[in-house]
């Protein structure tokens, strides 16, 4: 009898930490995916800005990113990861709004792009704390 319940123990253990490898896997590529597509936000915005490219910004994954961003919000309960994604998609939305809108003055544009940029790097800092965190609890 003792036995039984020791394996049952065991199993319930195992698959409670293999589930959460899964979660953390999960989001890992769900935050992943928000570093790189915030990325390409900020290289099509440049394209456009110094390259004089047209329609770069129009054929950014707008849809990808939300679902990354949502993936992130269901899976993490880890305030500070969460407050670092709300932070880079509020200055994508101000740098992305300002941009569209044309007739952009430089300083406008770099303070813009400069918190953009800034919020990228905090939101890949706490997506590594955080995964790294899941890790090791795990």
């Amino acid at each position: 009898m003792l036995g039984a319940a020791i394996a049952l123990l065991g199993q319930h253990l195992t698959k409670r930490s293999e589930a959460r490898a899964r979660t953390t896997e999960m989001l890992l590529n769900a935050c992943a995916h928000v570093v790189a597509s915030s990325s390409d936000l900020l290289n099509r915005i440049w394209e456009e800005h110094a390259l004089r490219l047209e329609g770069r910004v129009v054929e950014w994954d707008l849809a990808g990113h939300r679902l990354a961003s949502a993936r992130v919000e269901i899976l993490s309960v880890d305030v500070r990861l969460v407050a670092a994604l709300h932070e880079v998609n509020e200055a994508g939305k101000a740098l992305g709004a300002y941009w569209r809108r044309g007739n952009t003055e430089e300083a406008e544009y770099q303070a813009r792009r400069d918190r953009y940029r800034a919020a990228m790097h905090a939101f890949t800092d706490e997506s590594g704390r955080a995964i790294r965190n899941r890790t090791v609890r795990s």
